[in-house]
Order: structure tokens, then C-alpha cells, then sequence
């Protein structure tokens, strides 16, 4: 996404200064800044605090509260989100290995 330190400014509501000292590690968003940021940017709040999405803590328990899946389609789901999950880390491992 191409988007300048001004506009995004003016999409959260912050001085385009706010934007450079957030992105140099030298001031912390707000809460609300957090969330507005995370919209514009069409990402989790999850990602900008952690850099990874938080679709483990999200979809399990999703997937175990659903009235309508079998428990065995619910093991079934919840066991392959756990490998796609492992398998992600372990490229992102392997490629920041590489660096």
C-alpha cells in the first residue's frame, strides 16, 4: 500500500510528524490512533503490534464454539490451522534466516 506520511495522518487523525516518530520507534500510538491506524491500513491491530496476524488466538475458538460442526470436523480444522500456522513461522524463520 502506497500511502504517504500526510495522508495517513489525516486518515487517523495525528500530525504528520506523530506518523515519523511512531515509524522511528520514538512515540507510541494511542489506543484509539491504534485502531483507526490498523483500518486505514487494512490490517489487525495484531499485525502493527506484533507483525503477525493473530488468526490462531482468533479461529480456534471460533471453530470450538460452532454449534454446527461435528467434533470431529472441529479437530479436524482446528489441527490443520495449527499446521498452517507452523508452517508459516517456519518460513518466515527460513527467509529471515537468509537476510
Amino acid at each position: 500500500m502506497k500511502i504517504s506520511q500526510q495522508e495517513l495522518a489525516k486518515a487517523i487523525g495525528v500530525t504528520p510528524q506523530h506518523i515519523s516518530a511512531m515509524e522511528q520507534d520514538k512515540r507510541a500510538p494511542s489506543l484509539s490512533s491504534l485502531a483507526r491506524l490498523a483500518e486505514e491500513l487494512g490490517v489487525t491491530v495484531d499485525y502493527l503490534v506484533v507483525g503477525k496476524e493473530g488468526v490462531i488466538t482468533d479461529v480456534i475458538p471460533a471453530i470450538k464454539a460452532d454449534q454446527k460442526l461435528s467434533l470431529k470436523a472441529k479437530k479436524a480444522l482446528i489441527k490443520l490451522i495449527e499446521e498452517l500456522y507452523r508452517a508459516e513461522e517456519a518460513n518466515e524463520s527460513h527467509a529471515s534466516g537468509q537476510s
